[in-house]
């Protein structure tokens, strides 16, 4: 028989116990809650490569490297999501410097990361990249080739694919990578006037035979599954009646159709021969029946594709990261915004007052270019007060939710983490552009 003194112990870390859990559920809301599970399911569904082209070679590539994106990665992407892969160009010596050196400063300052380096072979054919009439100069030709390679230097499930100007501005989490077990698309409508994008849709036509569905360089980073890649590229081979990529390449880029835009050729592919496992997120200007004129039958656009407003914000922006860009000064809102939602207090937050959240309604946009055509954030929407409102609550959930996650140390966000990379940038003889911070 149990003794009483050891059944009042008992007793007490029961109490206890149940006193600490009740606790932790009161300290979120339901659907902070909700969206923890939602997230830890997601968690255990693919696996994830943050991955770029560029050129180790060119200062201003580096540049944007370091001060655009490493300094946004390691404040707003979890090294749980998955590792960053730089892809580099094989036959330059400089490139292979700038590998070893990026791995020596990533292994040292941040071993939390996983940073892995590919080299990429020039083409046996160099006249894919230098044909008469080019539009653009080889080096830029041979990042777009290297975009249908993508699948070549990771063997994760998912490649999230960045542009080199394309700065983190809020942070990311499984669900605004994978929606209801699919992968996340924005696109939009509302450009596909613009004369390049019409260009690009010429050339994604010509690639696969279909129009393309919207304009998809409205957003990074880009989410698009591995074997996608591998898929759309055996295709166009069969398309071109060829077992040869770079003969391919040169029949739908060297045509006389203007520039290209990969981003908008594999998804338009995905599209028209994987859309089921996919979660469209598309913005459509003007009557969605006029628009669908233009898509083949069987390849519509459907009501549940469209969204006026898109169901989390964006996490990354297109664009420069400066003084005067419009996204960019939301970085330093949004570090304070999380640091408050963890209970600290921080010094350089003295100046941004709780409601800068206000301002990250503009993440919202399908396109981050929206704003520079001066409409309002797409909150404002039919009914503002309560659209604002929809918005304002999933940005608050959102960010307690990530408050939480650095009370408890499951993610570290951390201004240190960002200044440090200016280490890395002086070591390589560089100087990042001032900073809205």
């Amino acid at each position: 028989m149990m003794r009483r003194p050891t059944l009042v112990v008992l007793s007490i870390l029961l109490g206890t116990s149940l006193f600490l859990c009740w606790k932790i559920f009161r300290s979120y809301d339901h659907g902070t809650v909700l969206q923890v599970l939602q997230e830890d399911a997601h968690e255990n569904v693919s696996s994830v490569s943050l991955l770029i082209r560029m050129s180790g070679k060119r200062e201003d590539h580096k540049i944007r490297f370091y001060c655009n994106m490493l300094k946004t990665v390691v404040l707003f992407w979890s090294p749980s999501l998955g590792k960053m892969v730089i892809v580099l160009d094989k036959e330059i010596d400089e490139d292979h410097k700038f590998g070893d050196q990026l791995s020596k400063q990533t292994r040292e300052h941040f071993p939390s990361y996983t940073f892995e380096i590919g080299y990429e072979p020039y083409p046996k054919d160099g006249t894919i990249l230098d044909f008469p009439r080019r539009l653009k100069p080889p080096n830029y030709n041979r990042q777009l080739w290297s975009s249908f390679l993508i699948d070549l230097y990771t063997n994760d499930d998912i490649v999230a694919w960045l542009d080199s100007d394309s700065p983190f501005v809020f942070p990311v989490t499984m669900p605004t990578i994978i929606t209801d077990g699919k992968v996340r698309i924005l696109g939009s409508s509302c450009t596909m006037s613009i004369s390049w994008v019409k260009s690009w849709a010429r050339t994604t036509e010509k690639a696969i035979g279909f129009p393309q569905v919207a304009d998809f360089m409205t957003y990074f980073p880009v989410y698009i599954y591995r074997d996608t890649f591998i898929r759309c590229r055996e295709y166009i081979l069969k398309r071109f009646k060829t077992d040869n990529f770079e003969a391919a390449f040169k029949q739908f880029y060297h045509t006389g159709t203007g520039v290209i835009s990969p981003v908008s050729v594999v998804i338009s592919y995905a599209w028209y021969f994987e859309k089921d496992r996919y979660s469209w997120n598309l913005e459509i200007c003007g009557d969605l029946n006029a628009y669908n004129k233009g898509l083949p039958e069987g390849h519509k656009i459907q009501p549940e594709h469209v969204k006026g407003v898109i169901t989390l914000p964006q996490t990354a922006y297109h664009g420069p990261f400066n003084t005067v860009n419009f996204y960019a000064k939301s970085i330093p809102m949004t570090y304070c915004l999380l640091q408050v939602a963890a209970g600290r207090k921080v010094a350089m937050c003295e100046k941004h007052p709780p409601s800068d959240i206000n301002y990250l309604l503009h993440l919202f946009n399908s396109d981050t270019h929206a704003h520079r055509r001066k409409n309002p954030h797409p909150c404002a929407g039919k009914n503002p007060a309560e659209s604002t409102k929809s918005c304002l609550d999933i940005l608050e959930r959102y960010i307690e939710k990530i408050g939480a996650e650095i009370r408890t140390n499951l993610r570290r966000v951390e201004w240190q983490d960002f200044e440090k990379v200016d280490t890395f940038v002086r070591e390589a003889g560089l100087t990042c552009p001032a900073l809205p911070v």
